[in-house]
């Protein structure tokens, strides 16, 4: 099924934002991730960039992901914003503590941007690179 890759999934986000930067054209975002993305950018009130979202499996190896990434399966994002990643981390941790990023599995907070995902639960659910 073809996607509209100029649709509006939420006020601030379009499907063309978490497609496969490669432009091969996947884009199956899961939902609960744009809803979180979202969330997280009401909370904060800046602009959140998606750097890196849906990735097909020759793009995720290009740029170093590991095999069987949750970005392959559309359940992952990697956010900047203008705060910066400390402050971005900070506030995925309130808002899962706070309950309103209920589908959070994994946080990763980078240098400069912070992964999310929806994928299997791990042992740390927050974790600092």
């Amino acid at each position: 099924m073809a996607t509209d890759k100029n649709e509006q999934l939420t006020p601030n986000f379009k499907r063309s934002e978490f497609a496969c930067k490669c432009g091969c054209g996947f884009d199956n975002i899961d939902p609960r991730l744009v809803n979180m993305c979202q969330t997280i950018r009401d909370r904060i009130g800046k602009p959140i960039k998606i750097n890196s979202a849906c990735r097909c499996a020759k793009h995720n190896a290009k740029v170093g992901g590991v095999k069987n990434s949750t970005h392959t399966l559309g359940y992952a994002s990697d956010l900047s914003c203008s705060v910066g990643a400390k402050v971005l981390f900070q506030t995925i941790k309130d808002l899962y503590n706070e309950g309103k990023l209920p589908d959070l599995s994994y946080c990763l907070m980078y240098p400069t941007f912070c992964h999310i995902d929806c994928g299997k639960p791990r042992n740390n659910r927050f974790a600092v690179k």
